[in-house]
Parts: structure tokens; C-alpha cells; sequence
């Protein structure tokens, strides 16, 4: 007798170290919270449990496992344990040691993970979700650019937004061209990227990129506030959401050929722009303790440029 292929696994939360997750089930949200170590990047460990978890969504049609029973997501909200980092994109220790040792494979890899993540909530991973992201404290470079992937943004008041890419002479390559000109325009796009400044959530907010920004603390019930009043009329909005996404399509191909060019422009960078890089990479490593994260220089730097 022939054996049965066998179904992929569905997404088990037992599974994830990079990450936590949560599920109501009286309005069918996950809650996806990123705790990446050792510091609040996306690193090789965290990108493959999302790809590894998310994809099973994907694959499963929005099914996944919770506490051993299967479960349907409606919505599904992405938010960081990390105290006063949402993310802050990059593993530039990573990719300074790539990009010295010109290995191409390695890039290539590591960026088009990220893309493909990211696609998967852009489309609401094929299974009509409608995407949260809970902003609270700094989201610079990739992470700015995961929070852009959902479909609705909530930041908290002390939340901050960039993209220092061009300290280092580069630009964010996983979508932050491809998804701020679907909100605000290609030039308000590529102005606000090459300004290398730190945004606050209001200057988000009235740029019309991020949705609805709330005090401190109060981001989560924000949230949760807006799930439970969409509840009655879910199916309308979810049907909005198929609709918007085929009004402004982001298909995974453009993504790829910007990703591309990412990768191209990194191994061309000089020693000077490396050296930016690495001291930025140091930063990151300060915000392994929140306490020391005010401390961190070069961060401070990009923020004194905003005064």
C-alpha cells in the first residue's frame, strides 16, 4: 500500500524562541510579539521562525494550533516585548561581515527571507486577515518597514520612526519604496527615506502613514478597540481589505527586484560607509538592556539631526 504524502504541519507556537504569541478567540486575533536576541533586530534566528510559522499560515489558509486545537485567524496584530523598541531592522553586525567578505549568497538569502515575510502579511498570507501593527517605541530601518506591512498602523505618542540607511550610504531595500508610495507617494516616499531623520508617530501620523496614534500604554486596547468595533461588520471589512489590496497590488516580484538592487548597492559600499555601519551595529547592542538604550550614541545622533 502506498503511503500518504503528508499535509504540512500547522503553526505551532510551541515552536517559536524568537517570538511569542497570543490568541483571542472571540475575535479570532493573533497577536505576534517579537522578543529577538541578542538584541531587537531581525536576525537569522527570528527570520526563519517567521518564515517557518507565518508560512504554515499561509500554507493552512489561516489555520493554526493553539494550546493543541486548531483556530482560524480573522486578524492578526504584530507588536515587540521589547521595552521601548518595536525594531530596529537589520542585523548590521551581519551584514558588515557579509559585505566585507563579499558574500553575495548570504545577502541574497537574508534579504529575500525578509521580503517574503513580509509579503505574507501585505497579502494577509492569501486568507483574507486584516493586519495590525502596535507601534510602541522606535522602529527604524526594517523595522519601520515591518510596521508599513500590515495594513493598519497604531503608534503610541512616544513611538519614533527612520530610516538611517543613508548614514551608511544605502537605502531600505525590503519595502519601504514599495509600501510608503502606496500611502503617501513615490516623491513624499523617497524624501522621507533619503532625509535619514527621525519621525515622531504625530509626524507619522500627519504624513498619513501611520493610522491612529494614542498615548502611551493605551496602544494595545487602541487595538483592540478597533477589532472589536470592525466585529459586526467583519465581513465588510475584510472584503475592503481583499479590495484595497487589488486596487494597489505589491506582488512579491517587485519586491524581489528592489531586494535585489539592495543587495547590489551593499557590496559596493566603502570602508567609510562599513565603518558607519559597525558603529551602528554597536548601538544595536545597547538596547540589549532597555535601561541603556537612551545611551546608545549613534542613535542619539540621528535623533540631535531631528532638532
Amino acid at each position: 500500500m502506498n503511503a500518504v504524502a503528508g499535509l504540512p504541519s500547522y503553526a505551532d507556537p510551541a515552536t517559536l524562541r524568537q517570538a511569542e504569541v497570543d490568541f483571542d478567540p472571540t475575535t479570532s486575533t493573533l497577536y505576534w510579539w517579537m522578543k529577538p536576541a541578542p538584541r531587537p533586530c531581525f536576525n537569522a534566528a527570528l527570520l526563519h521562525e517567521s518564515m517557518q510559522f507565518e508560512g504554515a499560515i499561509q500554507k493552512h489558509g489561516g489555520w493554526f494550533l493553539h494550546h493543541g486545537r486548531e483556530h482560524k485567524i480573522e486578524n492578526a496584530v504584530f507588536g515587540s516585548r521589547f521595552p521601548g523598541v518595536f525594531n530596529l531592522g537589520g542585523d548590521l553586525e551581519f551584514f558588515v561581515q557579509e559585505i566585507i567578505q563579499k558574500n553575495r549568497p548570504r545577502l541574497h538569502a537574508y534579504a529575500h527571507a525578509c521580503i517574503e515575510n513580509m509579503h505574507r502579511r501585505i497579502s494577509g498570507y492569501d486568507a483574507r486577515i486584516v493586519t495590525y501593527s502596535l507601534v510602541q517605541g522606535k522602529a527604524f530601518g526594517g523595522g519601520f518597514e515591518c510596521a508599513l506591512a500590515s495594513e493598519y498602523i497604531v503608534a503610541e505618542a512616544s513611538a519614533t520612526f527612520s530610516f538611517p540607511e543613508v548614514l551608511f550610504n544605502m537605502f531600505p531595500g525590503m519595502g519601504a519604496l514599495t509600501l510608503l508610495s502606496r500611502r503617501i507617494g513615490i516623491t513624499k516616499a523617497e524624501d522621507l527615506i533619503m532625509s535619514g531623520r527621525v519621525f515622531t508617530a504625530r509626524e507619522m501620523h500627519e504624513l498619513h502613514v501611520v493610522d491612529e496614534v494614542v498615548a502611551d500604554g493605551q496602544g494595545l486596547e487602541a487595538v483592540n478597540h478597533s477589532i472589536r468595533t470592525r466585529q459586526r461588520r467583519r465581513n465588510a471589512y475584510r472584503a475592503v481589505s481583499q479590495a484595497k489590496r487589488v486596487c494597489q497590488p505589491v506582488s512579491l516580484a517587485e519586491m524581489q527586484a528592489v531586494v535585489d538592487i539592495w543587495v547590489d548597492a551593499a557590496l559596493a559600499l566603502e570602508h567609510r560607509d562599513l565603518r558607519m555601519m559597525a558603529r551602528l551595529a554597536r548601538a544595536q547592542d545597547k538596547t540589549a538592556s532597555a535601561a541603556k538604550f537612551a545611551e546608545s550614541e549613534p542613535f542619539l545622533e540621528i535623533e540631535a539631526a531631528n532638532q
